[in-house]
């Protein structure tokens, strides 16, 4: 059973609110609906939200994320007076701060996906989401993590996929934890790109061919050259000789086979 008294006996950050739910429709639906509860302030503690399960876990693009009874399920939700440009290089420091903590925790290595899904030697075993929302004069910036625990057992629509870090076996708490703490030094630190050393050590698609896919259709193809200081993908389309950036939350990428 995880409590807030267990989780804050590993944080090393203080401020930080914690809510634990048995299940909710999405903890970054419930992010959304804090940050905003809080009208046009702009000094409300970071909160985090854990639950058991969802029954309306959202991932990018609008598609559905599994989230029923044998996961993690959080999000980090926190104010920020910079500009947006700092506050979208969240969803790329998020995937090098959710791999490391994994690693630290079960001991085997993780691998980075643009922009930020983390996978094992077997398949994805975590989902991230970044969003943000307008509170007065501020952002409200919102990171939820899905991280696949427990035994294998996927929905057929994802089997192909999916994986999992296996048990944890009441280490739940330090790995969530390791997450918070993680996303918390990123956010009193935007404009530090440190994490970026980390993000490219277990980024998978260096050298690879890939298909570029943009509002469900397929807009070309081309070789991946890396990833920017703010996680931008380095694409070096087919047929043509200078490299171009593709930003995140605008693109998604998949691998040809």
């Amino acid at each position: 059973m995880i409590s807030e008294h267990m989780i804050k006996a590993h944080l090393k950050h203080e401020k930080l609110n914690i809510k634990i739910f048995d299940v909710i429709d999405s903890t970054n639906s419930e992010a959304k609906r804090t940050a905003l509860s809080h009208g046009a302030q702009c000094s409300f503690e970071p909160t985090l939200l854990i639950a058991k399960a969802q029954t309306l876990g959202r991932g990018r693009m609008g598609r559905r994320f599994v989230s029923d009874l044998g996961g993690i399920y959080m999000s980090l939700v926190y104010v920020t007076e910079n500009p947006l440009s700092d506050a979208v290089s969240i969803t790329t420091a998020a995937a090098a701060v959710v791999a490391e903590a994994i690693e630290s925790v079960v001991g085997a290595p993780m691998k980075i996906k643009w922009v930020n899904d983390i996978y094992n030697d077997r398949g994805k075993v975590a989902g991230i989401l970044a969003e943000t929302v307008s509170v007065g004069e501020c952002t409200a910036v919102i990171v939820g993590i899905g991280i696949n625990t427990g035994a294998s057992d996927f929905p057929e629509e994802i089997q192909s996929i999916a994986s999992s870090i296996g048990e944890l076996d009441g280490k739940e708490v330090l790995l969530i934890a390791k997450i918070a703490d993680g996303l918390l030094s990123c956010a009193q630190n935007p404009r530090d790109r440190s994490y970026m050393t980390a993000y490219r050590e277990r980024f998978m698609l260096a050298g690879k061919t890939v298909d570029l896919i943009i509002g469900g259709e397929r807009m070309g193809s081309g070789r991946v050259v890396g990833v920017d200081d703010n996680g931008g993908l380095l694409l070096l389309p087919d047929g043509q000789n200078e490299t171009v950036t593709i930003q995140s939350g605008e693109v998604s990428v998949r691998e040809t086979k």
